[in-house]
């Protein structure tokens, strides 16, 4: 087995519940375009080197692919070059042939596909600017790029970058040419929403399946012969023998914050690099052992939406990868999950989060002991359950992973019984969730109960809820409250778009604000898009600062912290503003408030290899480097601080809180891999419904 393949074998295995990086869900209809060379008195260069082969250094960005042999197939005093598209490279058809050429100036290189190893298409890296498009499949697609000027480029293939699938183009003199280091090239919107897929995946499946911060799964008798019953179906249904990681810690219900050290050195189970789950388990005794409304509806929408990420594309992910036994653990999960934190996990005969037979949430609960701590009902943990169950609900509805299954228990075949009682539907649940939080806070006291952040926030959720909404009275009561929340927003706004009474980071209220202005415009009878368009200018105008490349917390800060959930606000309004108002610039500010934030100020506190470049200007360690006896998890660190006077970053809370860290991770996703062409929709409401 080659490195490369070895390498993405073993990253497959880590990511538990997730997918591996580099598997793009866009499959629209932007196609490559058709190459213009007509064949005729041009000659055409293909896969053989015109003149033997030349030695370049690019940086370490071929290391990981399988068929460059540290050559570079000369192809000058061609008019025209043709790369093959899914050569055998890398494990499979994910490789382009030749991996790196030399042409002169004035010269058309296209790319055609061979119709092997799935959908790819053709992404500049550095030294250029070009894109085929969504990822294609037919052979014969071609996609023609003329190169006028020296310059070395370097390129990828987005569903497969992970893989090694990456190659390398030299235009004229190499001495005039730049060096390809794609590290030292500038960090723009494909490698910061690359990164956010990473750290999106590392968050989740560390919470879900690794860290053991939760309550068990299976926690009783009754889970234990759903267990063994469902495992084995899944795996058969996913055609696969094991699941990818042995041992896994399964997780129904994250407690609410932990310490993200492993308690032992990690294990791997064999060559393939499939690793012992029960080996990067955190100390329980660091953990809060309660659980929250907020822990649980954010883990498990992320949970959801990696869900139906896989659905997507199961046609492009390898077999060893399980995508779609992946995808029904998840969503088995979230079903149980749903089940004991609102049905029957409690200790009085109702659900664990609920009061009595309501829907309506305390605060904080004791699995173990069977004990409430907080039994306050707060707007923030409703909206975040509600923003849950209005994703699972789709998921329920619509024939995902071929199964019509509209009972609280995903996924099992339609006609079957429910594994608990009552079988009370996920439409039900999602309406009474919605009735009962538009029934407890009034729209005119959420910002007084707790602040314009979580009318921003309770807007999303609502605006979330409306295409999920049981009956058209149900939808009309849901827009009108909308309606309401964002008349809360008008009455808390500057006249230039700053809004009043929020978080202790502005920047982050108004991100929110924006994202949830929008998503609740989502609405016919709600469009507050010129007032969400003005918040979200306030943000970008007044609350940037270029030197620092991140916002400041206000106008009159010069030392800048910044939560997880700070940072998830402030992604969703940059989110919103591209996907939605197209605004100019925002995928450049977002890069840039990535890379500064993120990267360098340690937002993220480790990676796992190889998800960025070894030549990245801010490297984060590896978990065995990360601190700690035998590392830390690559997971978030819940508050950072930014010196303005010094130019320093600083790490001020490392606490892993769950639901601001997998709030931010949802954000995350949305934003979209490799250049907004990842998540279905980019989280908009309604756009990720039903399966492409």
């Amino acid at each position: 087995m080659d490195p490369a393949r070895r390498r993405f074998l073993r990253l497959s295995g880590i990511a538990a519940a997730g997918a591996i990086a580099g598997c793009s869900t866009e499959t629209g209809t932007d196609t490559p375009g058709q190459g213009d060379g007509d064949g005729g008195s041009t000659p055409t260069a293909t896969a053989t080197p015109a003149s033997g082969g030349a030695e370049f250094d690019f940086g370490g960005w071929l290391s990981d692919t399988s068929n460059y042999d540290g050559t570079t197939a000369d192809m000058r005093g061609s008019g025209s070059v043709t790369i093959e598209v899914g050569a055998e490279a890398n494990g499979g058809g994910f490789g382009f042939a030749p991996p790196a050429v030399w042409v002169d100036p004035g010269t058309d290189v296209t790319w055609e596909w061979t119709g092997n190893g799935g959908a790819h298409n053709v992404v500049a890296e550095s030294g250029a600017d070009f894109r085929s498009g969504d990822p294609a499949s037919d052979a014969g697609t071609t996609f023609s790029q003329p190169f006028e000027d020296p310059t070395t480029v370097t390129y990828f293939c987005n569903p497969h970058r992970g893989m090694g699938m990456k190659g390398a183009i030299v235009v004229g003199d190499p001495d005039g040419a730049a060096t390809a280091t794609p590290g030292g090239q500038e960090y723009g919107f494909q490698a910061a929403t690359f990164d956010a897929y990473w750290y999106s995946l590392y968050n989740m499946s560390t919470n879900i399946a690794m860290s053991g911060n939760g309550v068990p799964f299976p926690l009783n008798d009754q889970m234990a012969e759903l267990q063994s019953r469902r495992m084995p179906a899944m795996l058969e249904h996913a055609g696969v023998e094991r699941p990818p990681v042995s041992n896994p810690n399964l997780s129904l219900a994250s407690f609410t914050e932990g310490d993200p050290s492993f308690a032992q050195e990690p294990v791997l189970e064999d060559d393939s690099g499939r690793p012992d789950a029960s080996t990067l388990a955190w100390n329980r005794s660091d953990s809060s052992l309660v659980v929250s409304p907020s822990s649980v509806g954010w883990t498990h929408l992320k949970g959801v939406t990696w869900a139906k990420n896989f659905q997507n594309h199961f046609d492009l992910l390898p077999g060893e990868m399980a995508p779609k036994f992946r995808a029904q653990l998840l969503a088995t999960l979230a079903q149980v999950g749903v089940n004991a934190a609102i049905l029957v996990g409690g200790s009085r005969e109702n659900g664990a989060l609920t009061h009595g037979d309501s829907f309506e949430f305390l605060s904080e609960y004791h699995p173990s002991e069977g004990r409430i701590v907080d039994e306050t009902r707060r707007p923030h943990h409703h909206s975040a359950m509600l923003w849950f169950l209005s994703d699972l609900n789709s998921l329920a509805q619509n024939d995902w992973f071929g199964y019509v299954n509209p009972q609280p228990l995903i996924p099992k075949e339609a006609g079957a019984e429910a594994v608990f009682d009552p079988p009370v539907g996920i439409q039900e649940i999602t309406d009474g969730v919605a009735q009962a939080t538009m029934d407890l806070f009034d729209a005119s006291e959420v910002a007084s109960m707790e602040s314009t952040r979580s009318v921003g926030q309770m807007l999303g959720a609502v605006g979330y809820y409306g295409p999920q909404a049981g009956s058209d009275e149900a939808r009309s009561a849901a827009a009108d409250y909308a309606t309401a929340l964002a008349d809360v927003i008008a009455d808390n706004l500057a006249g230039n778009g700053r809004v009043e009474n929020g978080a202790d980071n502005q920047a982050a209220t108004q991100g929110i604000v924006a994202q949830g202005l929008l998503w609740a415009s989502q609405f016919d009878e709600v469009d507050r898009t010129d007032t969400a368009d003005d918040v979200v200018g306030y943000m970008l105008d007044e609350l940037w600062d270029a030197d620092a490349g991140t916002f400041i917390s206000g106008t009159d800060a010069s030392t800048y912290a910044i939560t997880a959930r700070d940072a998830g606000d402030i992604t969703g309004g940059l989110n919103a503003a591209d996907a939605v108002l197209g605004r100019s610039g925002v995928q450049e500010r977002f890069a840039t408030f990535f890379n500064q934030t993120f990267n360098r100020g340690r937002l993220q506190r480790a990676e796992r290899p190889p998800s960025r470049s070894e030549d990245a200007e801010f490297p984060l360690p590896l978990p065995a480097a990360a601190g700690g006896e035998f590392g830390q998890a690559a997971v978030y660190n819940s508050e950072i601080e930014y010196d303005a006077g010094a130019d320093e970053w600083s790490v001020t809370d490392p606490r892993f809180r769950t639901a601001e860290a997998l709030y931010l991770a949802n954000q995350d996703i949305w934003v979209g891999n490799w250049g907004g062409d990842f998540y279905q929709g980019r989280g908009v409401p309604g756009e990720s419904d039903t399966p492409e």
